[in-house]
Parts: C-alpha cells; structure tokens; sequence
C-alpha cells in the first residue's frame, strides 16, 4: 500500500529518492482536507478567476473542467484542479452560507448555519432561533435545583408557554401583555378564552368566563378545607303519614330546587296537596336530594308559607332524619314543639320553604 487509506496521502518509499515530492504531495492534501473549508457547493462550472487554495464542493452535472466529477472535492493547486472524494463523516465548512455540512450516508446536511441560530432534526430562523423536532426534550439538574426561565423585556410584553395543534395555538400559560398569571385556550387559534388569572400583585385568582366545573360524580376530599363538589338540580317533594303514602297527591305546582356546596345542601320546595290520601300518623316531608349526615347535628326546615293546615298555632318546623332523605314535621309554640300527623292537614294544604342540611 503506497497512500494512506482514509485520505489517500502518499507514503515515503524505502529507498525512494527526491522523498520531498511525495512529502510535499502528502502536505498538500492535508492542507486541503484537514479543518476544510470551501467557497461554495452551487457550482456546476469552474469559476474563471479561482485563487490559489480555493476548494469547492462540485455541485451535479458538472461541466468543463469539473466534467465528470460531481460530489466531489475540487481544489485549485498550482495552477490546475486537485479532485479529492470526500468520505462519511467529513465535516465542510461552506463560505457562502456560513454554515457547516456533515456528509453521512453520501448526503450533505446543514449543522447549525448562522451561529446565531440552532435547528435539531429541524430549521432555526430569526424568529424561532431555537428550534427541536423530536418525541421529546428533557431539561434535568445539574446537582440540586432545575429553573427554567422565560424572561420579556417589560410588563406589556409576553413571556408565555403556547401549546399548538397542528402548528395552531390551543392553549397559553404565561404572563400576556401584563404581570398577571393567565391561561387561556382557544378551539381554532384566532379566538382565544380566558379561562384563569391569577393577579400578580395579590394573589387572588380570577374565573374570567365565569364557570367552574365539578365531575358529575364527586371525588370527596379528606381536607374540610378543600371545596371539592358543587351541584344544583331539582327535587320532588313529597308528604308521608307514619311512613306511608297511599292515596296523597299533588298539584302540579309541587316542586323542588337544590344548591349543593360541598357537603352543604340547600333544598328549596313548594308542596301544594289535591289529595292527603288515607295514610295516618306522624308527617314527614320526604324525597331530599341527597341523605343527610348521621353525626348528631340535624338540619333544620324553614317553612316560609303554610296554607290549609290544621289545628295549628304556632310555627311549623322540622330535623332532617340522620342518615336518611326525610324530615320529620313539628309544630312550634310556646317554646315546645310538638309532633304533627295526618290529622293536621286537609286535601288543599300546602307548604313552602327551605331544607338546610349537611349531606352524608
């Protein structure tokens, strides 16, 4: 073997004369290949007035003197043209686009261009001079802590994190135009929905679009101070006599709304009978929303209206019955309260008011 056998340099001979030929042709292909640089990779055609030293990338097709010689390494040495095939791995710098190639797998890819800019796997420009397409990215400590920090230039600036669909915004976190923490979404990135602030001065969170949703199903919290359920609805309120309900009915006029707050249910009802039906004994208002808590602690009936009822003379109250969806209906008088029953009330009673209780 006469040349090396990844850059092709000649070796001295054993007992070869004039050795400096051989040394100085070794010297010039390392002056060449050894931290290269070229002017360009666009031409096809030799240029007419090259400089000594120049080196150029053939482009394909080329012509005259470069005939034949696409891809390949064209150096101008003394007068004429040095070709050299570059191999996988070299590493180009290309004058004319400031940037540097890597040739793998026989094809030439950009590395970095403009030292200003940085594409991984994609294309950096001037507004997005950091650019990565991958799976994902991964930013970890260097011994303790990780902070990564967006930074903007005054308080009617943006600092954000846009998350896009499709290269469409979808959703914005970050401080927009102010100091103040925003989130925002959007359905098709012109229209945007300002969903949370949080006031950069105070602290005090804001619900710009007004709602807040809760599951439909709670998922209960341990912590008395978490607010983890809110719910409003309708009920039917109902009368039952010692239990029971044979033959009661009611208007149409009979209904019953509720707001619950976490465990705290307020359920607000009119009952207006057509018929008390022939059950007996004690009353109770039937059919709240939810079971009330069994803690010893009884909510409490509020009734604001009460027609057709009697042998009454005092207030009508009622607890709710623990661990159940029923309140038991008293008369208040005097500072007692006695039970009442079926005998107090006609086919045209009625009663409106409020439940306030505690749910199970």
């Amino acid at each position: 073997m006469d040349v090396t056998p990844r850059l092709s340099l000649p070796y001295i001979a054993s007992q070869q004369a004039q050795k400096q030929v051989t040394y100085n042709e070794a010297m010039r292909l390392l002056d060449i290949l050894v931290q290269p640089v070229i002017r360009s990779r666009a031409l096809a055609t030799p240029p007419l007035s090259p400089a000594e030293g120049d080196v150029y990338l053939v482009a394909a097709d080329p012509t005259d003197g470069w005939a034949g010689k696409a891809g390949s390494l064209a150096a101008f040495l003394d007068d004429a043209w040095l070709f050299r095939t570059p191999r996988d791995g070299f590493l180009l710098f290309v004058e004319d686009e400031a940037a540097f190639i890597q040739r793998q797998s026989g094809s030439w890819t950009v590395l970095g261009g403009d030292p200003a800019l940085l594409g991984i796997n994609t294309s950096a420009d001037t507004t997005h001079r950091l650019a990565v397409s991958s799976p994902a990215s991964r930013f970890s400590h260097d011994g303790d802590d990780h902070r990564l920090i967006i930074d903007k230039a005054a308080a009617g600036d943006t600092a954000s994190l846009l998350l896009q669909s499709g290269a469409s915004g979808r959703a914005e976190i970050g401080l927009a135009g102010d100091d103040d923490l925003h989130l925002k979404v959007s359905p098709d990135g012109a229209t945007w929905l300002e969903a949370l602030l949080v006031d950069g001065a105070t602290g005090d969170i804001g619900l710009p679009a007004g709602r807040l949703g809760f599951p439909a199903t709670a998922n209960p919290s341990a912590d008395p101070n978490t607010l983890d359920d809110y719910r409003e609805g309708s009920w039917t309120p109902g009368l039952a006599f010692g239990g029971a309900t044979t033959g009661i009915t009611y208007a149409e006029e009979t209904l019953g709304r509720y707001t619950r707050i976490g465990r705290h249910c307020m359920a607000y009802f009119t009952l207006k009978l057509t018929s008390k039906g022939s059950a007996s004994g004690t009353a109770e208002l039937t059919g709240l929303p939810f079971p009330a808590i069994d803690d010893g602690i009884n909510g409490v009936v509020t009734i604001g209206w009460a027609a057709a009822i009697i042998a009454v003379s005092g207030t009508i109250e009622g607890v709710t019955l623990p661990g159940g969806t029923s309140v038991a209906l008293y008369s208040a008088g005097g500072g007692n309260a006695a039970t009442i029953g079926s005998g107090n009330f006609g086919n045209s009673s009625q009663l409106q008011g409020v439940v306030v209780y505690d749910v199970g």
